[in-house]
């Protein structure tokens, strides 16, 4: 990668690029907001997530819109970059944290609110981290997302005109012995950690979410069938509880790093599809870690051991020769 800020390595068709400001352009840089879920800048595999989202619950959907909308906003009002911004590098956390609030708040007017709040939080923050983790060459990824939505809800149950009860969503399910899994848990598990990308339960959602991957490119949905597939082997293996593996709670990291590792920052090689798949397997287990680790003061996961094992991953590349980053 030639700059840490564009961890995203597709760039925009030369004719959307081109696109002059108004109306079309600002709903490319919307719609790559949704692409970018899945770490893609293709504006059709973001109208196809953006799709499933809509299918899946149109709140969700209309909140993510609203959190991308803003972060755009945001990031034109403080004059970034129109790079990142076309391809949807200021708009994802802003979409991200708006979903989230509302997985984890519920639909309520102060819900729109803390995403407004949010949205506008998250393109500073992603400039700072950028710049923080410039020497190392590493991306900020969805770190911005997951400081500006996990500080929203943690600090939630403080306002009563915010906290409604909340939701059970992510939180950890202690491992029963003696629970068999079915074929349907095994199935529902692998759709739903693609779906759980954009914090939905719906296996139908990650269905229509991986034929967006696939437009992206064959390589991106092949990444994300294998992620998938490992993250569910590895939490059957482990013994981990059968219905939390059915809604994707333990492999949406994996699917992440699978993607992130295996088609955007190393190199095409079998070893560095090898240790994709190594990467997979310690997100899935820092899931489980980092649940445990959040609920006790009421933290929520989210996307940290795709970010951490991402970053471990990377900046651990030079000490092994076979493995190589990408051009």
């Amino acid at each position: 990668m030639t700059a840490p800020d564009t961890w995203q390595t597709a760039s925009p068709d030369t004719a959307e690029a081109a696109a002059p400001p108004g109306p079309v352009r600002l709903a490319a840089q919307l719609v790559r907001g949704f692409a970018q879920l899945s770490l893609q800048a293709n504006v059709w595999a973001g109208a196809i997530i953006l799709l499933a989202l809509f299918v899946g619950d149109w709140r969700m959907g209309a909140l993510g819109l609203l959190g991308a909308a803003v972060a755009t906003a945001t990031a034109y009002a403080l004059g970034v970059d129109k790079g990142t911004i076309d391809l949807g590098l200021q708009g994802f956390s802003g979409c991200l944290t708006g979903m989230a609030l509302f997985v984890f708040l519920g639909h309520y007017p102060a819900t729109y609110l803390l995403t407004v709040g949010g949205a506008v939080a998250c393109v500073p923050l992603y400039s700072a981290l950028t710049n923080l983790l410039a020497p190392w060459n590493l991306p900020a990824l969805t770190a911005p997302f997951c400081v500006v939505a996990g500080v929203a809800v943690m600090g939630a149950p403080a306002f009563t005109r915010v906290w409604h009860g909340g939701s059970p969503a992510a939180l950890p399910v202690m491992a029963t012995a003696g629970v068999d899994y079915t074929w349907t848990d095994l199935w529902h598990g692998f759709f739903t950690n693609i779906s759980q990308v954009a914090l939905s339960a719906h296996w139908y959602v990650g269905a229509i979410m991986l034929v967006g991957l696939f437009v992206a490119g064959i390589r991106q949905g092949l990444a994300a069938v294998l992620g998938s597939a490992v993250a569910v082997l590895v939490a059957w293996a482990l013994g981990a509880p059968p219905g939390a593996v059915a809604v994707g709670v333990y492999g949406y990291n994996g699917v992440l790093v699978a993607v992130a590792l295996g088609t955007l920052f190393l190199a095409r090689t079998v070893p560095s599809a090898v240790y994709t798949l190594v990467a997979v397997a310690a997100a899935t287990v820092l899931t489980a870690a980092l649940n445990a680790y959040f609920t006790p003061f009421g933290g929520r996961t989210l996307t940290w051991p795709f970010t951490i094992t991402t970053w471990l991953f990377i900046a651990a590349v030079p000490a092994f020769p076979r493995i190589r980053r990408a051009a």
